[in-house]
């Protein structure tokens, strides 16, 4: 176990954990990576990555359902051994750690942008991995009431943002309506910035589904509910930002609460959305490093998996420490999500199929 209740839970919590762990990456630089590489197309390619990662994930679903109470971990090490499958899911946390801490990074150096430019990174930490840890250790459950605390806070600040911004939307700032052209959209729709590879971390907890149709439900939801509150904030930017100016915001999130002139609160704005920004990514952190520490806890043969979280978080900082400026961040980032695309791909069919093949049994999750 990784700590806290035991309890199943349902798709509707399930899904709101998925949410906000995959919103993390779709809100805060996904529209950035994808302005740069579509133009102001960048909506219509936020729709289709999302479009394409439902049969994707169905495929996905379907070979996964013997198993789903097994957990992702421990299917890897019966579908192709102790020591493979040991040494994989050691791996696949490794990556999530990584991904991790160049998200913590990215967050940090926003912070300290708004709210404390003289901080050093050590500082801006404390008040991110070490409620990060605290909510992890707390147990599943914790992070779950934490995630369904966040969301509404999350959906208001969107919404609330694409209003205030309609004097400045302009449909001319939609043209080209395919940007740089239809293979620049087809190929970062499809083949690059890693599409739903959060998908692995609800494989990896779905033993703390009630059943199968929770898991799947569950996966069908968040994705369709990221890629509708994706879709809308790529297309209220590029409807708000013109390009080729919109390709030059890391944060494109802070640049449209910049724009707001609506009045002394308005005006003012994101310092307010910082918060949402940061529980946001607070509550991912959380699922990575518990889903991380199922993945070791399986690797080792661990009854409790709680042991490895604080070294998960220490990685988090390490990683996060790595790149010497903020534009570098960005670059190991992006390049980081194009190479675990096929990474989370290749790894999670292979491991799907071998488990098929060799007719590894799994476990109801209820």
């Amino acid at each position: 176990m990784t700590g806290g209740s035991d309890r199943k839970i349902g798709a509707a919590s399930l899904s709101i954990l998925f949410f906000n762990l995959t919103l993390a990456k779709y809100l805060l630089v996904l529209p950035y990576f994808m302005v740069g590489a579509t133009g102001s197309a960048a909506w219509i390619a936020i729709l289709l990555k999302g479009l394409a990662s439902v049969p994707l994930f169905l495929a996905a679903a379907a070979l996964y359902r013997p198993y789903v109470g097994l957990g992702l971990g421990e299917l890897t090490r019966r579908a192709l051994g102790r020591p493979v499958g040991g040494a994989l899911d050691v791996l696949v946390a490794g990556v999530m750690a990584v991904r991790g801490g160049m998200l913590f990074r990215i967050l940090t150096e926003a912070m300290q942008t708004l709210e404390t430019e003289n901080a050093t990174m050590e500082y801006v930490a404390l008040f991110v991995l070490i409620p990060v840890l605290i909510c992890a250790l707390r147990g599943f459950g914790a992070n779950v009431n934490a995630s369904i605390l966040i969301l509404p806070f999350t959906v208001l600040s969107v919404a609330m943002i694409s209003l205030a911004l309609i004097p400045h939307y302009s449909l001319s700032n939609l043209m080209p309506l395919l940007g740089l052209g239809a293979g620049p959209i087809i190929i970062h729709s499809f083949f690059r910035l890693s599409g739903t590879f959060e998908v692995l971390y609800l494989l990896t907890l779905s033993p703390k589904a009630k059943d199968y149709k929770t898991f799947k439900r569950a996966g069908l939801i968040g994705i369709g509910a990221v890629t509708a509150v994706s879709f809308v904030f790529a297309l209220v930017y590029c409807l708000a930002v013109p390009y080729p100016a919109s390709r030059n915001f890391f944060f494109p999130l802070y640049q449209l609460t910049r724009m707001i002139k609506a009045g002394s609160f308005l005006q003012r704005m994101e310092p307010t959305v910082i918060f949402v920004w940061t529980g946001v990514i607070i509550c991912g952190l959380s699922t990575s490093v518990i889903a991380g520490s199922c993945l070791l806890r399986a690797a080792s043969g661990a009854e409790d998996g709680r042991g490895f979280m604080p070294m998960l978080v220490l990685i988090l900082f390490l990683v996060g420490t790595l790149p010497a400026s903020e534009l570098d961040t960005y670059d190991v980032y992006r390049v980081l999500l194009n190479w675990s695309h096929y990474f989370y791909i290749i790894f999670l069919f292979a491991v799907l199929i071998a488990a098929r093949l060799r007719k590894t049994e799994g476990r109801p999750a209820a």
